[in-house]
Formats: structure tokens, C-alpha cells, sequence
């Protein structure tokens, strides 16, 4: 796909501490060479901005790095790198647009996906393949893969923009590694997903809540929705456009309306990659409990209860407020899977926030005027965040 855009690419792998084999994509170079910044207005009308840059330090220049500065772009839930490349309009690729700008661009995949679906010991066919969660997204594939770069790379640091469960392991990576926050000079969130609302359908919303064993029984060991594959490969792409704008207004309330038909067709073969079951009823402890925690290997043999009444335990919890790399956050006003008023409340002070009105979960990879409501605000950020080859430290 990049080299449908005509950029030069390169494939990187790197193994995690617990084996895995996570494959990178890499734009190390522009089709503008030029690393002098292009300054863009700020697109203020329908949007809500809160910009505190300033309450923040800028990094402390490497006087031995003398090289392109980092961003490393990452995926979310049952996606791969290609959502970053497969805007029908080339400007509204974030990747190309970071690459002709002059960073270094790396693009992550999860363990799992169709490009990290290796391991050094075990078989992608065998169960034992698939038993991870959040919590190694987190612990391993995050710290893992930016050490790759940054060891290829010779920088210090880097910047980090994830897409919805791109940012979930983010906020609970950075929230568990003192350590990392030193590596991540800025991390973007596009879309969060720490404190998701649920379904918008209320029998879904009683699904989430059944016992691991419930759903397991259901949904097997392996991967999830595995099916989706078979039907998205003999459906025409207008047809499954369709089924899936159905699905996720039937389970979200989403209406799609900001992303066009033409854009949909392309997009939508993109949208379903392999990942664990467990990483999904992960997700449905977390709904569930409304705690942003780890799995819960030891599940209560009670409901799901509020805090104030009697549990028999509780999982770790992931403590966001402790993350000290500077965070900025763009989320929609109609996304009815980010409650931002809640997940608010948990995190330490912000950097800048932007609200667009009327926007949606999908919008920030895929929505039309991308690139002038979200790319300026993300380029001025990446100006603030980061030292240019030839900055000096005043």
C-alpha cells in the first residue's frame, strides 16, 4: 500500500521479552525532503480546544543526535498499520503527511494481527498462541517496540500517537513504567479508549457482564470473530460497507455520516485484523466494572457491583494520573464509546484537548477534512515536542 503512494518503505521485526514477533512498518523518508516546518491554521470552528503547551517544558536537546525526530503511529482494536496509508485522498494519510514533513515514522502492529502473527515457540493455531490481553499490549508490545526504534534510530526519545485501543495500551503502559515515560516525549490520543460507555444496545450491555466462562463458551479460546475474514472476502465492498455501517449503528449509535461512500469502500477492507478473545473479554471487564484495570484472572463469583458495595476482590487498577509524558487528547463529541467526562477525571494535568463536534469513533482515521481539522493541531504539537536536526537548546 505505500508503495501505491510511491514512498520508499522499510519492515522491521522485533521480539518482545515474552517471544513474540511484532513486525514494524517503516517511512524513513519524505517525498518533500525538507524538515523546515509548514505552519497550518489551527481549525477553531466547530471544535473545542484547550491548549496548556506551555505549562510543559520542551525535551532537552541531544547534542549527539543529529538525525530526523521519531513518531511512532499505532493501530487500534482488531486493525493493523494500514489504517495509517488507506485515505483515498493522499493528504489525509497521517503517516505521508508525517513523513514529508521530515519525521522518521514507524507504524506498530499488535501481536496477534496479520503482520505480528509469529511467535518463537508457539503455534498461531494452537490455543495457547492467543492468551493475551491489554496487559501484554502493554507490558510488552509498547516498551518492546519502542526500544526497537529507539535503538535503531540512535534517538533518545520519541513521540507516540495511538488510535483508540492504540492509546489504551499507552495509558496503561505509560501509567505502569516510570522508565517509559523518559522514552515518549508526547503521546497523542486520537480517539481514547480507556473508559468506554458500552453498547448502545441494552441485551449487549448484559452480554458484557456474564461470567469469562460464559463468554469463552461462546466465543471460544482463539481469536476473535475469526468468520469476519471468510465474509469480507467474498462480499462485494459496497455490501459489506453496508453490514458493517448496520453493525455499529445497531451496537453503537454510530452514524458514519462524516466519512464518505468512496472513502467506506476502500477503508472497510482494512477494518478486521485477527486479535485474542481475551483481549476482548478484557475489554467487557473493563466495561463492566467500570475500572480501568488489568484482566481479571480471578473473577469474582459476584455481579459486576458498584464500589460501594461488597466485592470479593479487585484487579490492579491502571493509574493514569501518574504518567508524566506530556498527553494530548482529541476525541468527538458524538463518540459513544469515549465518556471523556469520566475519563477526565483520571488523568494527570493535559497538555491540549481538542473536542470536535459531531465527529465519531472511525472519523479520526477516515472522516473528510481530516487534514485540516486534526493534521495542523498534531504538526504544531510535534513542533513543540520535539527537536528538529540542527535545534539548539535555548
Amino acid at each position: 500500500m505505500i508503495k501505491y503512494w510511491k514512498y520508499e518503505y522499510e519492515e522491521h521485526f522485533a521480539q518482545t521479552r515474552d517471544k513474540y514477533i511484532l513486525c514494524i512498518h517503516r517511512i524513513p523518508e519524505g517525498r518533500k525532503q525538507s524538515m523546515k516546518y509548514k505552519r497550518v491554521p489551527i481549525l477553531k470552528s466547530g471544535t473545542t480546544i484547550i491548549n496548556q503547551i506551555h505549562d510543559f517544558e520542551k525535551p532537552t536537546h541531544d547534542a549527539n543526535y543529529n538525525h530526523k525526530p521519531v513518531v511512532l503511529l499505532y493501530h487500534g482494536l482488531t486493525l493493523t498499520s494500514e489504517v495509517w496509508i488507506s485515505n483515498i485522498e493522499k493528504e489525509r494519510n497521517l503517516a505521508l503527511q508525517l513523513a514529508d514533513q521530515g519525521y522518521d515514522v514507524w507504524m506498530g502492529n499488535a501481536r496477534g494481527n496479520k503482520y505480528s502473527h509469529a511467535h518463537l515457540t508457539k503455534d498461531p493455531n494452537h490455543a495457547d498462541f492467543w492468551q493475551f490481553s491489554i496487559d501484554e499490549f502493554a507490558l510488552f508490545d509498547l516498551p518492546d517496540t519502542i526500544d526497537y526504534i529507539l535503538k535503531e534510530t540512535g534517538s533518545s526519545s520519541l513521540t507516540y500517537i495511538g488510535f483508540s485501543q492504540g492509546t489504551t495500551q499507552a495509558f496503561a503502559g505509560l501509567s505502569m513504567n516510570s522508565d517509559l515515560n523518559k522514552k515518549v516525549n508526547l503521546f497523542i490520543a486520537l480517539a481514547p479508549a480507556a473508559t468506554p460507555k458500552g453498547f448502545s444496545h441494552p441485551m449487549f450491555n448484559r452480554f458484557i457482564k456474564s461470567a469469562p466462562s460464559i463468554i469463552y463458551f461462546l466465543l471460544g479460546r482463539k481469536i476473535f470473530l475469526k468468520p469476519v475474514l471468510f465474509w469480507q472476502s467474498i462480499l462485494s465492498p459496497p455490501l459489506f460497507v453496508k453490514i458493517i455501517d448496520g453493525a455499529v449503528h445497531f451496537l453503537f449509535g454510530w452514524h458514519c455520516n462524516n466519512i464518505t461512500q468512496e472513502q467506506k469502500i476502500v477503508s472497510y477492507q482494512h477494518l478486521f485484523s485477527l486479535t485474542s478473545v481475551k483481549s476482548i473479554v478484557h475489554w467487557f471487564q473493563i466495561i463492566g466494572s467500570g475500572r480501568f484495570q488489568m484482566y481479571d484472572e480471578a473473577t469474582s463469583l459476584l455481579p459486576h457491583k458498584p464500589m460501594h458495595n461488597v466485592i470479593d476482590h479487585l484487579p490492579p487498577k491502571f493509574l493514569i494520573k501518574q504518567i508524566t509524558t506530556p498527553i494530548a487528547v482529541f476525541y468527538g463529541s458524538d463518540d459513544t464509546l469515549v465518556d471523556y467526562d469520566i475519563l477526565k477525571n483520571e488523568l494527570p494535568h493535559l497538555a491540549y484537548t481538542k473536542n470536535v463536534h459531531n465527529w465519531e469513533h472511525m472519523d479520526f482515521l477516515w472522516a473528510s477534512g481530516l487534514e485540516k481539522i486534526v493534521f495542523p493541531d498534531i504538526l504544531m504539537l510535534l513542533k513543540h515536542f520535539n527537536f528538529e536536526s540542527g535545534d539548539k537548546d535555548v
